[in-house]
């Protein structure tokens, strides 16, 4: 549930938005011709898009490009609630920022438009000072909104860019600026691989796939042959036979690992397709 949210807008887009969240909860969304830099004050986050999943801790951020989402919030030990900063970056609202001085990575982006566009996963930034120190000053002007005129936002949203751009991720933020402003093109067998063993449901997956939950399912079965939730199920089930295999960690570390949102439901699914329950199967292929 959504407590509190305050945007400050920029010729009547929203630039800066602050949020507070009661979790567990989850929020799917698009970002369409926009890029969205996103930061957790308190409270940890999932994101799942059609390049996978991204976990986001407290005072990390990552920057998000053009694609639909589902994001999954999850409070901190001993609160309630979640936290998190959103900054909107606009393509020609960069492009007027710059003016004559037009970065290098806007420049690659225009001569690059016709060609194939492979997505870059998103990679977060953990730790940086001067993007906490950054939020931290933001956070004011969510107080005074009247205080952030025109010209000091673009001077807040300019200096986003140099921070970004002189971390220590600095290669893989200048690509993801690249890349922010093309659509991104996944194709539909990779994303699903991608999210296979992610805690999401067919509608969530459809709609990271920018399609109807129908279109979706004819799509998957054209693809793989059967239904998305018989083979959904059929890969969770042996990638957890797997890893009861490989490694010591529990029945359900492994279960939720894999995709299933209960034991029970595993254990039950486990055992009609193995004829034997995950601890016994563990014990008896171990043996032999």
């Amino acid at each position: 549930m959504i407590l509190e949210s305050n945007i400050i807008e920029f010729k009547g887009m929203p630039l800066f938005q602050k949020a507070r969240f009661r979790p567990p909860m989850d929020m799917d969304g698009a970002i369409k011709d926009f890029a969205c830099f996103f930061y957790m004050v308190q409270g940890s986050m999932q994101s799942f898009d059609s390049r996978g999943k991204i976990d986001l801790g407290e005072k990390e951020a990552v920057l998000k490009n053009c694609n639909n989402y589902v994001q999954r919030y999850v409070a901190a030990e001993g609160s309630e609630e979640c936290e998190a900063i959103a900054i909107y970056l606009y393509p020609e609202l960069l492009k007027t920022i710059y003016k004559n001085e037009v970065p290098s990575f806007i420049q690659k982006e225009g001569s690059q438009t016709n060609q194939p566009n492979k997505p870059t996963p998103p990679k977060k930034l953990i730790g940086n000072q001067l993007v906490e120190q950054y939020m931290s000053n933001l956070v004011l002007y969510f107080e005074q909104p009247e205080a952030l005129d025109e010209e000091l936002g673009i001077l807040k949203l300019k200096e986003l860019m140099l921070i970004l751009l002189k971390s220590q991720n600095h290669e893989n933020i200048r690509k993801l600026l690249s890349d922010i402003f093309r659509p991104v093109n996944a194709v539909f067998k990779e994303t699903i691989e991608k999210n296979m063993f992610n805690q999401l449901s067919l509608d969530q997956l459809a709609f990271i796939c920018h399609m109807s939950l129908s279109t979706f399912k004819r799509e998957f079965k054209k693809v793989y042959n059967e239904s998305p939730a018989r083979h959904i199920k059929t890969r969770r089930l042996e990638e957890a036979a797997l890893r009861l295999l490989c490694n010591n960690d529990s029945v359900s570390a492994i279960a939720f690992d894999v995709g299933f949102q209960d034991i029970t439901t595993f254990s039950a699914s486990f055992s009609e397709k193995y004829a034997t329950s995950p601890k016994n199967f563990r014990l008896t292929q171990i043996s032999k």
